[in-house]
């Protein structure tokens, strides 16, 4: 999972990379902990601030600051998160509800156009979607709205995109 740091920005990586490789290191693949460095990225990138200024470390308080927040991706990776039963069901009915609510869309929209491999290709959306929208009260829950927004937002896009290449792999077939 060492790659990806490399979303990291360079100044980051340079003063924490090689701590947080070594963290990861001899440690099988986890979703939570791979989703959880993605979305430390976008963190990172949305607020540099926030994030980069420890990297400069420019009073002990501050450096201490990121180590923690680097000691609870360990954490989380080794005790599990701090989800409670009430996040737990939010996430749940989060996901549920969208899935009941998006289906009958895609639905509609695969009546209405036809048999078309690009809206078949389409039919996990409505599961995927709230999926990762579920994930603000689960794996995102402390990361702040706006970096939520940019994970929820951009895997929602790759996703379509990737199932609308397989749309256009299986029209060329």
């Amino acid at each position: 999972m060492t790659w990806l740091l490399r979303l990291y920005p360079r100044r980051w990586r340079r003063r924490y990379g090689g701590e947080v490789a070594a963290m990861l290191a001899g440690r099988s693949f986890s979703l939570a902990v791979a989703v959880d460095l993605v979305a430390g990225a976008i963190d990172v990138r949305l607020h540099p601030s926030a994030t980069l200024a420890a990297a400069t470390a420019a009073s002990p308080q501050e450096e201490k600051t990121m180590l923690s927040r680097i000691a609870r991706l360990e954490c989380a990776a080794l005790m599990g998160s701090d989800i409670s039963r009430a996040d737990q069901r939010k996430a749940s009915w989060v996901l549920v509800g969208m899935t009941l609510l998006l289906t009958p869309i895609w639905m509609y929209a695969h009546i209405r156009i036809g048999d078309n491999p690009y809206v078949d290709s389409l039919s996990i959306m409505p599961f995927m979607i709230p999926l990762l929208f579920s994930m603000r009260y689960t794996t995102l829950k402390r990361r702040p709205p706006s970096v939520q927004a940019v994970f929820i937002g951009g895997m929602s896009l790759a996703i379509a995109a990737f199932m609308l290449a397989a749309g256009w792999l299986a029209a060329q077939i």
